[in-house]
């Protein structure tokens, strides 16, 4: 990725979940192709956005936690700065502002921009995180409302890798596979059958089944589990999985790192699905009752499989076929 040199700066406010803020990371990739901007700020849940800085076209990070956003929100009417306000010290600085905080409220785009405006001119666009009535990918959606507030073409040739591991990724990476005893330089492909909603986790006796595919055609399946995923099982499950290697208890930046030294994933709609993707690994995405048409991660080599909502919490060998079949294609 090659960006611009000068001296503007890009701030991106974004509360949602992993999966959430990938799907808006092309944003920050467009402020520096089509806008100009040189540096890019991120504010977020730092446990969701740990490993933008350096890794992706964000410069630096801060946490959504330790700012009086709420201040914001208030009426318009009664809200004002004062001198040497804490808020111009997260605000100030910069001229382009997308926000997907407070896009449903009618106070706090106007006192997001009084207060920039209170040290220097910036451009505000609010997005909402979803858009009902917005069938097409939702990324797309981001990109063309950003581009159309500041009247320019929304046309951008997309990042081979919108995430793009450090050499030390690798390093890490082969380190935390070798010590549950696998060979890194054996093909591996990462399953991971949780999510952070029940209700989009395929039946996960199929991804057991499929692992057992992907082990008949000579690659090494490695189960990467939740605390969730523990404690939604039951012990038929848990002692089905025995028989596969299994990391658990990794930070996200360690699943990153896994991530970077694997030849494949295999997962459902969730932030790791997106972040496999946003890797340019070799992906499939398992839907159910949501749309890959506006949600399926954003990745080079990403598929989906779109599973009838009815069948998605059964057992099903014909869907599992049609997975084995979908990876094998990308791998």
């Amino acid at each position: 990725m090659q960006f611009p040199e000068c001296g503007q700066k890009g701030l991106i406010i974004h509360p949602g979940a992993i999966g959430d803020g990938l799907l808006a990371l092309p944003l920050a990739v467009f402020l520096k192709q089509r806008l100009g901007i040189s540096q890019v700020d991120w504010i977020g849940r730092t446990e969701y956005i740990e490993f933008y800085p350096g890794r992706s076209a964000v410069d630096r990070i801060r946490s959504i936690e330790s700012i009086p956003m709420h201040r914001l929100f208030q009426d318009e009417k009664t809200f004002d700065v004062e001198d040497k306000d804490p808020l111009f010290q997260y605000f100030s600085g910069y001229q382009q502002v997308i926000s997907f905080l407070g896009s449903d409220n009618p106070h706090f785009e106007q006192n997001l921009l009084y207060t920039l405006h209170c040290t220097q001119s910036a451009h505000v666009v609010m997005l909402p995180l979803d858009d009902p009535d917005h069938s097409d990918h939702i990324s797309g959606l981001y990109l063309q409302r950003t581009a159309s507030e500041n009247e320019i073409d929304p046309d951008l040739q997309p990042a081979q890798n919108i995430l793009e591991p450090y050499p030390n990724d690798y390093v890490a990476g082969r380190s935390i596979l070798e010590e549950i005893g696998i060979n890194p330089d054996h093909s591996i492909i990462l399953i991971h059958p949780g999510s952070g909603g029940a209700a989009k986790c395929w039946n996960a006796q199929n991804f057991i089944h499929l692992a057992e595919k992907i082990k008949k055609e000579g690659h090494e399946p490695i189960f990467l589990l939740g605390p969730a995923e523990i404690e939604r099982w039951d012990e038929k499950i848990i002692k089905s999985l025995s028989k596969f290697p299994i990391l658990t208890e990794l930070s996200l930046t360690q699943v990153l790192q896994v991530l970077a030294c694997a030849d494949g994933y295999v997962g459902n709609d969730s932030g790791i699905s997106h972040l496999a993707a946003a890797m340019a690994k070799p992906t499939l995405a398992v839907f159910g009752p949501t749309d890959p048409a506006k949600f399926a991660p954003l990745g080079i080599k990403s598929k989906t499989l779109k599973v009838d909502p009815a069948e998605f919490k059964n057992q099903s060998p014909e869907y599992v076929q049609k997975a084995a079949e979908l990876l094998l294609e990308i791998l």
